[in-house]
């Protein structure tokens, strides 16, 4: 292998819309700076792709998981692999076959992921890994759990979840491995379950060539939310409620969503509160577009339960503008009270007082513009990023020549 091209295994998730797909480019972009080939893996859901995973009634059948290789971000090597039992979540990243093999075929191992999970097959095998983590595992499917049918919740509550909590502490716990938190809200959940402080945080860093005010674009009133509005983390009704609440009030209030493809999701909410024409739904949309939208809003708005970071916040005050949120986790690090933004309950008369404080006095919005857009340069630029990683990728590989990255 003297002189080849180091290749990194990076276990993730399906690349679908979302933050981890973000976080995931981001990986791919640096590891390519420092020319190392990216190979992603994760396993294939259930739901999308059945021929690939075994479930009990098909044991017998002698059937087999299946793995469906591709090419993605950027026409990079990929390996969508299915499990048995895809029933029982926990089965889902255990080191069968298809995972060694993979594996075998990377000189490095990283998983970049909702929750540490995605990287159970490296701490399985005391391989040295490095993972990037969005959030707690508990977090991160609470809600959903919540819609489960009740067969479903019942195998949750007796199987799945007892397991599932300690994979993950088992993944935390690897003395191989290392954790990055992305943001300082994730590290501290994560080091309580795992007893001992993480490695550090990895900021997502925004594109400033992309991401980058234009004060003539804003539309006074309009505020906005861009992420997957259907995950019930993200507790859209809240902000729904808060539109209603400024309406009848007067205000000329206007909202834009983005982030789901089902443009309908939300029209039955949206004619019972009378608030229809008031409401623009976008489907995902590429950086170039996402920042123009961004760009007019007087207000982006985060109605979450709970958010390890939210990604889209933070392109969004790189745009200039200011954040209302509630207080869910991650954007209690950056939404500063008289800074970026306020911070609110999770009460719908509590978030549309906050919106209309805002969008009412141009010189705070304007201040608040500044601060937003000035905390973006200083916390979460593309350089920081590189140093960290750089930084974390020869601490977890001291002994690997990992090439130098290059400062700009």
């Amino acid at each position: 292998m003297s002189g080849a091209r180091l290749r990194a295994l990076i276990s993730t998730i399906e690349p679908i819309d979302g933050g981890v797909p973000t976080m995931t480019r981001c990986i791919t972009q640096l590891l390519e700076e420092l020319d190392i080939e990216p190979v992603y893996a994760w396993y294939a859901p259930w739901s999308q792709h059945p021929a690939l995973s075994v479930p009990l009634y098909a044991v017998a059948s002698g059937r087999r998981p299946g793995a469906l290789d591709q090419r993605a971000y950027g026409n990079h090597e990929a390996h969508a692999l299915g499990s048995w039992l895809p029933e029982l979540e926990f089965t889902h990243y255990l080191p069968r076959r298809a995972w060694r093999d993979r594996i075998a075929s990377c000189q490095l191992h990283l998983s970049v992921t909702g929750n540490p999970l995605c990287a159970l097959p490296y701490a399985r095998l005391g391989l040295p890994f490095l993972a990037w983590v969005a959030t707690p595992w508990e977090a991160d499917r609470a809600n959903r759990v919540r819609g489960f049918s009740l067969p479903r919740r019942l195998l949750d509550r007796g199987l799945n979840g007892p397991v599932l909590r300690r994979l993950e502490r088992q993944v935390l716990r690897a003395p191989e491995g290392r954790i990055l938190a992305l943001s300082q809200y994730t590290a501290d959940a994560l080091g309580q379950v795992a007893g001992h402080p993480m490695a550090g945080v990895l900021l997502m860093p925004v594109d400033s060539t992309t991401f980058s005010p234009d004060p003539a674009a804003v539309v006074p009133w309009r505020i906005g939310f861009a992420g997957r509005y259907g995950d019930p983390r993200k507790n859209i009704e809240l902000l729904l409620d808060s539109v209603e609440l400024l309406h009848r009030q007067g205000a000329p209030v206007e909202l834009h969503l983005a982030g789901e493809k089902d443009l309908t999701l939300l029209q039955p909410r949206l004619r019972q509160r009378g608030i229809e024409p008031l409401v623009r739904c976008h489907p995902p949309l590429e950086p170039g577009r996402l920042a123009q939208l961004l760009r007019s809003l007087d207000l982006f708005v985060i109605p979450s339960h709970q958010e390890g970071l939210c990604i889209a916040a933070l392109e969004a005050m790189a745009c200039g503008v200011p954040v209302v949120s509630t207080r869910c986790g991650g954007p209690e690090q950056f939404v500063l009270e008289g800074l970026t933004g306020q911070l609110v309950d999770a009460d719908p008369q509590a978030l549309a007082v906050a919106i209309a404080a805002i969008a009412a006095d141009r010189p705070q919005r304007q201040r608040l513009a500044h601060g937003a857009h000035q905390w973006v340069s200083d916390h979460a630029s593309t350089a920081a990023a590189r140093a960290t990683f750089s930084r974390q990728l020869k601490a977890t590989w001291p002994h690997v020549a990992i090439p130098q990255m290059e400062a700009n």
